[in-house]
């Protein structure tokens, strides 16, 4: 064989060998990290909650060895569209949320936040409104947070009808799309009353947001299942595994774990079940918000 064959023979090879390696199929995960999406419902400013999350962000990719990206969109409904078409793989959601994910897509739940066992919404208004009780209601102005929110929308309106309030007062109220802008809408006096998640309200009174000249409390729900961490139908169980175990093990008494659990109004994580669920279906199907 030549020189000249030889050469081409082995230019030849190279070329093969390479476009074999190329185009072997595998697993994506094997060539590039995984990618693991998340995203969380809007409960306040978007840009605020996406940059705010940074430490947990980063605290995932070392405890799952994926690569995290968190979005968050502008509405609630927004969240349960992508997690429903498998555009996020694990979502932060409100109680309703959850129940119209689960139904319409089948969401695991995975953890919650201790507290979102206990939650509550606030009712607020202004120290010299006159409003002390839920029927004192009747002929004043009124707002909820997003139409799908679930201590901003469905329980207060769900324990408003349990307390005969004026059916005007809710056919009447407006939507903020957030529970901050609730209790600023409440502050400037823009309505007369307003509900809100009570984590909210907590954070914003310690940053000085709202303060008692302005808002006070004057009724506070019964306890109802809120929040929850949930992974979209077909994600890797040893994923979603990983990302369970993550929050769970954040603790108090580490001080960087501390500051991602201040971040999340949380103390500590701790497994959660559909079933839990339940009232609030309950409670959306009687407000005609889930068939």
């Amino acid at each position: 064989m030549t020189i000249q064959a030889q050469c081409f023979l082995g230019v030849a090879l190279l070329a093969t060998l390479s476009f074999m390696i190329g185009c072997k199929p595998g697993n994506p995960s094997t060539l590039s990290p995984l990618t693991l999406r998340l995203s969380m419902i809007p409960n306040t400013d978007p840009g605020k909650i996406v940059r705010e999350n940074q430490p947990l962000t980063s605290y995932l990719e070392k405890e799952t060895g994926a690569k995290v990206e968190l979005s968050v969109p502008t509405n609630y409904a927004a969240v349960v569209e992508a997690i429903a078409n498998d555009q996020v793989d694990i979502a932060l959601l409100g109680g309703f949320t959850y129940v119209q994910a689960q139904q319409r897509a089948g969401v695991k739940p995975l953890v919650q936040r201790e507290r979102d066992q206990n939650f509550h919404s606030l009712f607020i208004t202004q120290p010299d409104s006159g409003i002390n009780s839920l029927t004192d209601l009747k002929g004043h102005t009124f707002a909820f947070g997003d139409v799908n929110s679930t201590s901003g929308h469905l329980m207060p309106e769900y324990y408003m009808r349990e307390e005969k309030v004026d059916p005007e007062v809710i056919g009447k109220a407006v939507y903020t799309g957030g529970h901050d802008a609730t209790a600023l809408a409440v502050a400037h006096k823009r309505v007369d009353a307003g509900a809100m998640d009570e984590a909210v309200f907590q954070r914003m009174a310690q940053e000085g947001k709202v303060d008692s000249k302005r808002v006070r409390v004057f009724y506070t729900t019964p306890p109802f299942f809120d929040y929850v961490w949930a992974a979209r139908q077909g994600l890797d169980l040893k994923l979603a595994a990983s990302f369970s175990a993550a929050m769970m093990k954040l603790a108090a008494n580490d001080p960087a774990a501390k500051n991602i659990l201040d971040l999340l109004n949380a103390t500590k994580y701790v497994e959660a079940e559909d079933a839990s669920y339940d009232k609030l279906r309950q409670a959306a199907k009687e407000a005609g918000l889930l068939k």
